[in-house]
């Protein structure tokens, strides 16, 4: 499982990376639980404006939508809401913390059965446009993940789980797609996600 320690301070061009790959529908699911701190939560809207700008977005590239959960799931936008960087961030940066409990689970089903809907903007499955969920945790999750999680992967949906810090590895290796070893990601703390960022962004844009 790939992990960025402590003591590792790569520098991080974002500026440099842009994706090689095809179109995907890509979802993030972001904990925003009471027991992320504020700056804590900043750090975690950096990490998905950074990876969304270096996304070829668009109706016809890649959509990309953005949940949060705590004890409840709210929609920040759609597949089919924005297509310009611009505009997702400054979704993102409007997103209010929900500030609860942790209910991944309730959150991955949501996924499934609405973000990931052709009404809500993903593509039809005959079109074999990738369906990724992009799920950001720094807890346990107060629900049961694994029995929804093999749902949402038996429904298409490629799954990576990144923790951070007090993150529960089993609920991680739970949630996320085979081979483990490519998809589930710990961080040690908030301070090092924008340098977790390259070598995720790596695994998410097959370089």
């Amino acid at each position: 499982m790939p992990q960025i320690p402590a003591d590792d301070h790569i520098s991080l061009p974002f500026a440099a990376l842009k994706c090689r790959t095809g179109p995907l529908d890509i979802v993030f699911v972001i904990d925003s639980s009471r027991s992320v701190r504020p700056f804590e939560f900043e750090t975690m809207r950096r990490f998905m404006i950074d990876i969304i700008g270096n996304l070829d977005v668009g109706p016809n590239a890649t959509r990309v939508g953005v949940i949060q959960y705590s004890s409840q799931v709210q929609n920040i936008f759609s597949l089919k809401t924005f297509f310009t960087r611009a505009e997702m961030e400054r979704a993102i940066n409007g997103i209010v913390p929900l500030a609860q409990g942790t209910m991944t689970g309730l959150a991955i089903q949501y996924a499934m059965n609405v973000a990931f809907t052709v009404s809500e903007g993903a593509r039809p499955p005959h079109k074999k446009i990738p369906r990724i969920a992009i799920i950001v945790t720094d807890g346990r999750p107060q629900d049961r993940v694994s029995e929804v999680a093999t749902q949402a992967r038996n429904a298409g949906i490629e799954i990576y789980a990144v923790g951070i810090q007090r993150a529960d590895m089993n609920s991680l290796r739970a949630m996320a797609s085979a081979p483990l070893e490519e998809h589930v990601f710990l961080v040690e703390s908030f301070e090092l996600i924008q340098q977790f960022g390259k070598q995720f962004q790596d695994k998410l844009c097959g370089a």
